[in-house]
C-alpha cells in the first residue's frame, strides 16, 4: 500500500489526485475547476494515511494505484451523488439570499407598464353585383255587390241596390339594382395601454429572534456543521484510507 504523499508526490504535470470528469455538475464546479489546491490540501490532510488499493498485487505501479484511487473516489461521489448535490446547493446560497441580522424578507416596486399593439394595413374588397327583377302585371277583375231588401208587406227580397267595380290591371316595370364594387381599407394604426405594477420591500424580524440570534446562528452553522468539500474529503478517508503503522 501507498501513502497519500506518495501517490501525491508522483503525479504528473498537470495530473490530479482524484478524478476530474464524474458528470456531476457540484463535483466539477468545485474540485475540478480548484484540482490543484483541493489535491495539494487533500496531500496535507492525510500525507501518512496509506491508500488501500483492494486490487493491488506485488506488481501493482504507482500509476495503476493512481488510477485505482480515482475509480474507488468516483464511485464513493457516485453512491452519494443526491446527499453531495444538496449540500452544494447551500454552498450556492448568494449573500442576499441568507441574511444574517433579519428573518424575513418582501419586496414591492411601483413602476408605470406601457403596452403597444401595432395592426398593419387592411383591405377587403367587394365585387360589384347586379339584381335584375323582370316586368309584374296583377289583374283584377270586375267585381258586383247587390243589396236585397224585403218590404214589410212581402216576404220576397227585392233589389234596392248595387255596387260594382270595374276590372283593372296593376303593373310593375322592370328594374335592376346594382352594387358598385368597393373596397374597405383599415389602416395601419397602433392600441396604446398603460397600467400600473408595484414592488413592495420589507426587510426585518418576526420578532421571535433577535438580530444577535441569528448572527450567531448564522455563524454557528457555517463554523460548526456546514461542510462540503471536507464531508467528501472525511467520505474518502474512512473508506479508502488506513493510517500507516508505526
Amino acid at each position: 500500500m501507498r501513502t497519500i504523499i506518495e501517490l501525491y508526490k508522483n503525479l504528473s504535470a498537470g495530473a490530479s489526485l482524484l478524478p476530474t470528469s464524474t458528470g456531476f455538475a457540484w463535483w466539477e464546479a468545485v474540485y475540478t475547476a480548484n484540482k490543484a489546491a483541493l489535491d495539494r490540501e487533500f496531500a496535507r490532510r492525510y500525507t501518512s494515511f496509506k491508500y488501500f488499493d483492494f486490487l493491488e498485487t506485488k506488481d501493482t505501479t504507482i500509476a495503476e494505484s493512481l488510477t485505482n484511487l480515482k475509480a474507488d473516489v468516483l464511485s464513493i461521489l457516485t453512491f452519494n451523488q443526491k446527499r453531495y448535490a444538496e449540500m452544494y446547493r447551500v454552498f450556492l446560497i448568494s449573500d442576499d439570499d441568507m441574511p444574517i441580522i433579519y428573518n424575513y424578507s418582501m419586496t414591492e416596486t411601483t413602476s408605470a407598464q406601457h403596452e403597444e399593439y401595432k395592426y398593419g394595413r387592411h383591405e377587403t374588397e367587394y365585387g360589384g353585383t347586379s339584381e335584375t327583377k323582370g316586368a309584374q302585371e296583377n289583374t283584377y277583375g270586375a267585381q258586383t255587390d247587390t243589396h236585397m231588401v224585403a218590404p214589410f208587406n212581402s216576404a220576397t227580397s227585392v233589389e234596392e241596390s248595387k255596387d260594382e267595380t270595374a276590372q283593372y290591371m296593376n303593373t310593375e316595370g322592370s328594374r335592376t339594382d346594382t352594387t358598385l364594387a368597393h373596397t374597405d381599407t383599415d389602416k395601419e394604426h397602433t392600441d396604446e395601454t398603460d397600467r400600473d405594477a408595484w414592488t413592495l420591500t420589507r426587510l426585518g424580524n418576526i420578532g421571535t429572534q433577535t438580530g444577535a440570534d441569528i448572527a450567531r446562528i448564522f455563524t454557528t452553522y457555517w463554523t460548526e456543521h456546514y461542510k462540503f468539500m471536507m464531508l467528501i474529503f472525511d467520505d474518502i478517508a474512512k473508506q479508502l484510507l488506513l493510517i500507516e503503522e508505526c
